[in-house]
Protein backbone atom coordinates (compact mmCIF):
# COMPACT_ATOMS: atom_id res chain seq x y z
CA UNK A 1 0.00 0.00 0.00
CA UNK A 2 2.46 2.55 0.92
CA UNK A 3 5.22 1.57 -1.47
CA UNK A 4 2.63 1.44 -4.41
CA UNK A 5 0.59 4.44 -4.10
CA UNK A 6 1.85 6.37 -1.70
CA UNK A 7 5.77 6.77 -2.73
CA UNK A 8 5.86 10.18 -4.00
CA UNK A 9 3.11 11.08 -1.14
CA UNK A 10 5.28 10.53 1.24
CA UNK A 11 8.74 11.92 -0.05
CA UNK A 12 7.24 14.60 -0.25
CA UNK A 13 5.53 14.59 3.10
CA UNK A 14 9.09 13.53 4.72
CA UNK A 15 11.24 15.80 2.59
CA UNK A 16 13.00 12.60 2.16
CA UNK A 17 13.92 12.46 5.83
CA UNK A 18 13.63 9.18 7.79
CA UNK A 19 13.03 10.68 11.02
CA UNK A 20 9.87 13.06 9.35
CA UNK A 21 8.46 9.79 7.49
CA UNK A 22 8.93 7.64 10.78
CA UNK A 23 6.76 10.39 12.37
CA UNK A 24 4.34 10.32 9.50
CA UNK A 25 3.70 6.93 9.59
CA UNK A 26 3.54 6.04 13.01
CA UNK A 27 0.85 9.02 13.89
CA UNK A 28 -1.21 7.64 10.44
CA UNK A 29 -1.43 4.51 11.94
CA UNK A 30 -2.67 6.03 15.39
CA UNK A 31 -5.34 7.79 13.73
CA UNK A 32 -6.12 4.87 11.18
CA UNK A 33 -6.87 2.52 14.29
CA UNK A 34 -8.17 5.07 16.35
CA UNK A 35 -10.60 5.73 13.47
CA UNK A 36 -11.43 2.70 12.62
CA UNK A 37 -9.99 3.14 9.14
CA UNK A 38 -7.36 0.52 9.24
CA UNK A 39 -5.71 1.70 6.29
CA UNK A 40 -3.41 4.54 5.45
CA UNK A 41 -4.50 7.19 2.76
CA UNK A 42 -3.86 10.00 1.45
CA UNK A 43 -6.87 12.01 3.15
CA UNK A 44 -6.34 10.29 6.09
CA UNK A 45 -2.25 11.33 5.94
CA UNK A 46 -3.64 14.63 4.96
CA UNK A 47 -4.99 15.41 9.02
CA UNK A 48 -1.66 14.26 10.54
CA UNK A 49 0.65 16.85 11.85
CA UNK A 50 4.68 16.36 10.65
CA UNK A 51 7.58 18.30 11.55
CA UNK A 52 8.56 21.91 10.88
CA UNK A 53 10.87 21.33 8.30
CA UNK A 54 9.55 18.64 6.82
CA UNK A 55 6.12 21.06 6.17
CA UNK A 56 8.16 23.98 4.81
CA UNK A 57 9.42 21.59 2.03
CA UNK A 58 6.26 19.90 1.44
CA UNK A 59 4.53 22.10 -1.24
CA UNK A 60 7.99 22.29 -3.40
CA UNK A 61 8.32 18.61 -3.53
CA UNK A 62 4.63 17.87 -4.19
CA UNK A 63 5.01 20.30 -7.22
CA UNK A 64 8.19 18.60 -8.45
CA UNK A 65 6.09 15.00 -8.28
CA UNK A 66 2.46 16.24 -10.01
CA UNK A 67 4.08 17.79 -13.13
CA UNK A 68 6.49 14.35 -13.40
CA UNK A 69 10.16 15.96 -12.49
CA UNK A 70 10.67 13.90 -9.23
CA UNK A 71 9.74 10.42 -8.15
CA UNK A 72 10.09 8.09 -5.08
CA UNK A 73 9.61 5.29 -7.58
CA UNK A 74 12.06 3.34 -8.93
CA UNK A 75 12.81 3.86 -12.94
CA UNK A 76 11.03 0.49 -13.86
CA UNK A 77 7.56 1.00 -11.68
CA UNK A 78 7.51 4.51 -13.25
CA UNK A 79 7.83 3.36 -16.34
CA UNK A 80 5.09 0.11 -15.67
CA UNK A 81 2.60 3.26 -14.52
CA UNK A 82 2.88 4.88 -17.18
CA UNK A 83 2.03 2.67 -19.37
CA UNK A 84 -1.27 2.39 -21.41
CA UNK A 85 -3.60 -0.37 -20.35
CA UNK A 86 -4.90 -2.95 -22.77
Amino acid sequence: MVADDLADYLFARSAGHFASLMTLITRGCRRAVRTGTEKLTRDLLDQVRNDAAAEAARQELQAAFSTGKLSARPAAAREEALAPVG
